[in-house]
């Protein structure tokens, strides 16, 4: 029987979070993942023999878990859980508990009853001003026992089965010793240290292929030209320009060596960072004799000129699952299925294991099934990130994992593939025109140039690479390497992921200080002032104060699925959904915002579709309004079909949806705040989750509130 190939690539990445002329990282999130999911998930792939992954691995990622497994590294939080509690500064204690509690609540905290306890008496909810008197609240053995939970928490469950030390730590749950909380750090580091002889174990067995990205994860199509955004965001205003394709190529080619010099081979395959491509990149992609590179679907989309999908299906599997050649020359493009990547994602962490991974193995097995006999020439790509999605999952991830690599060996209509192997076979084809420019989301570049921060960036960037190239022939060459690494670091995606106000972060003033750090340190190796809007910081909102607005005034709309009146969503929230993501976050998206307020009998919320919505293409769509407070409560509110009888919510919807729930209805009159997230979901599947983070909060005013405020 013809099997189709099925290849997952799971995509390993962090920003470089060295600050200059210093051995304490910013930030300790290689490490942590590193802890919790880069070496388990090739240890997993290595109990399968038949199973075929690809891995990819961006060099900037493993130069860092290369500093930590050797000591000469550290991060404040490593440094801080060392420290006896007694050591601690008042500021120490009280960033830990500002820190030490960053973790999926659900999935990493709640299971063990000791870390939640340590969270409840922190408080689920507080403000920033708060703490030094929360502080006074924990003893000691309080601080030592959250030391070593927040460590163990991001230590995956595979080690905490298999390791006896990890083991009797989670037995012993609470009142752990200073000398338990050493050996579990010394343990952490074998563990870090182990993370690339793992990935080397599954390459040499044949299971894995290794791709890679450029160095630092730069966007390499606005490296060549950062002018190149005008195709694609022909309305917004783009910074001075930056054309330097020699570092691009320097990204690319110093990344294919250090991987050979680290895995004994140069990697056939290459993810352009964020899925980010040009015709310009796949030049400089072709000579550097890479095979292969992937994008999103919405890339091929625009390149063809035509719709790959009827809402979620796809129209023909022939079209999206094969690679493509542009003007028939190399490398072979491949784009990734977006929903099926998408699901993993986003959707299933909130399904039992088993059945999720059923659920992915039955719509492949569909795929096949409409492929026919010819099935096995070609190929699904599944690319996502493989380090965030893991602890939204119950076990990390690991049961959901086991289970689809079980699922899809088992499957008599599957196989799966790395990308060089399948290409190695006989194959199906397409060829290109064009290729449209643009990155996995919105098949363009607006997360990283466009907005008024990112260009802000930019322009620090085109003035220190300015200077440099004019500077070039005065520097010595040890010290030139050195700028020119600052440079590499300074172009990397990650900065202007965050800025912009398109993603919500805790670190957001870190990420900017690292960004300008790396910028300042350029002028200092030329021996020049930096400017001084390099000193000052790029943003200034809070994120939360970009993307959500509150309520200003009492609203009562009609509910009748349509804008009646300009003014009857009038002083209600506000909820911009394109900018309210995080580290994780969809390319595409059914919901453009929402609004919310309440009246004294209801609250409201507005949702606005970026398309019309039909119940052809979602019969079962539903939105479940999600309260987490003031009791755990979930309201699903079906679109196009009738709701259950004894809910008292409303929904309606012509061209937005509207709805109101009864604040009766919701529990604890006398709790004068609302916390609630909204789901859509159709077919059983979370389609999305708004905010992405933190939940909405929404204060619910009383009759007092009216004598008071007169006007309202």
């Amino acid at each position: 029987m013809s099997r189709l190939n099925i290849a997952l690539l799971w995509h390993m990445h962090q920003p470089c979070y060295r600050e200059p002329d210093s051995r304490v990282f910013r930030l300790p999130w290689a490490r942590l993942h590193a802890l919790k999911d880069y070496g388990d998930m090739p240890a997993l792939a290595l109990s399968y023999p038949q199973l075929r992954l690809t891995f990819n691995l961006v060099p900037g990622l493993l130069e860092q878990l290369e500093d930590y497994a050797s000591g000469r590294i550290t991060d404040k939080h490593l440094e801080l859980s060392r420290k006896h509690p007694q050591e601690l500064s008042p500021e120490e204690k009280e960033f830990i508990l500002q820190e030490f509690f960053m973790a999926n609540w659900e999935r990493m905290i709640k299971p063990h009853r000791r870390y939640w306890e340590l969270l409840q008496k922190r408080g689920l909810y507080f403000h920033p001003s708060e703490l030094s008197k929360i502080a006074r609240r924990f003893d000691h053995q309080d601080i030592l026992d959250l030391q070593v939970w927040f460590n163990l928490a991001w230590t995956d469950p595979r080690y905490r089965q298999s390791d006896e030390l990890l083991a009797n730590l989670v037995q012993k749950a609470s009142h752990f010793t200073q000398g338990e909380k050493e050996e579990l750090l010394k343990r952490q580091q074998a563990i870090v240290a182990e993370v690339l002889p793992t990935y080397r174990r599954a390459l040499a067995s044949g299971n894995i292929e290794i791709c890679t990205s450029p160095f630092y994860h730069p966007i390499l199509p606005l490296l060549c030209d950062s002018d190149i955004a005008r195709e694609c965001q022909p309305e917004d205003r783009l910074p001075r320009r930056f054309c330097y394709p020699r570092d691009a190529e320097v990204q690319i080619k110093s990344a294919l060596n250090y991987m050979e010099s680290r895995f004994g081979q140069r990697p056939q395959g290459l993810w352009p960072s964020e899925g980010s491509l040009s015709e310009a990149v796949l030049a400089l992609i072709r000579e550097q004799g890479i095979v292969w590179t992937a994008s999103d679907e919405g890339l091929l989309e625009r390149s063809l000129g035509q719709s790959l999908r009827k809402q979620l299906a796809v129209s023909d599997p022939r079209i999206l699952y094969r690679p493509y050649y542009l003007g028939g020359q190399g490398p072979a493009i491949f784009f990734r299925d977006r929903i099926l990547s998408d699901l993993i994602g986003f959707s299933y962490s909130s399904w039992e294991p088993g059945p999720a991974a059923a659920d992915m193995v039955k719509r492949l097995e569909a795929v096949a099934e409409q492929l026919g006999p010819d099935a096995d020439r070609y190929l699904v790509p599944i690319i996502l990130d493989g380090e965030n999605a893991w602890e939204h999952y119950p076990e990390d991830g690991n049961e959901f994992l086991s289970a689809l690599y079980q699922g899809l060996l088992q499957s008599r209509r599957l196989q799966t593939s790395t990308f060089s192997e399948f290409l190695s076979k006989e194959h199906d084809q397409g060829t290109l025109e064009r290729l449209h420019p643009g990155s996995w989301i919105n098949s363009d570049f607006s997360i990283w140039i466009g907005r008024e921060e990112d260009n802000r960036a930019w322009e620090l960037l085109v003035a220190a690479r300015d200077l440099v190239e004019a500077r070039r022939h005065l520097v010595d060459p040890e010290r030139l390497k050195m700028i020119e690494q600052e440079l590499a670091i300074a172009e990397g995606s990650d900065w202007c992921w965050w800025y912009g106000g398109q993603f919500d972060s805790e670190h957001l003033s870190e990420f900017d200080r690292l960004y300008r750090s790396h910028i300042i340190q350029i002028y200092r190796l030329l021996g020049e002032a930096p400017p001084e809007a390099a000193l000052a910081p790029i943003t200034t909102l809070q994120p939360t104060e970009k993307y959500l607005s509150q309520p200003t005034s009492l609203i009562t709309p009609c509910l009748d699925g349509r804008s009646t009146d300009f003014f009857e969503w009038t002083g209600a929230g506000r909820l911009d959904t394109k900018i309210a993501g995080g580290t994780m976050h969809r390319s595409q998206s059914l919901i453009k915002e929402i609004f919310f307020g309440c009246d004294l009998e209801n609250i409201y919320l507005r949702i606005d579709p970026v398309d019309e919505l039909s119940p052809h293409d979602y019969p079962d769509l539903n939105v479940v309004v999600e309260i987490i407070k003031p009791r755990t409560r979930s309201i699903p509110l079906f679109v196009f079909r009738c709701n259950p009888k004894e809910s008292r919510a409303r929904i309606a919807y012509q061209s937005i949806i509207e709805i109101a729930i009864p604040r009766a209805d919701l529990g604890q009159e006398e709790s004068k705040i609302l916390y609630f997230y909204v789901r859509i979901r159709s077919d059983s599947i979370d389609l999305e989750r708004h905010p992405n983070i933190e939940p909405i909060k929404l204060e619910l005013p009383d009759r007092e509130y009216l004598l008071h405020n007169w006007q309202v």
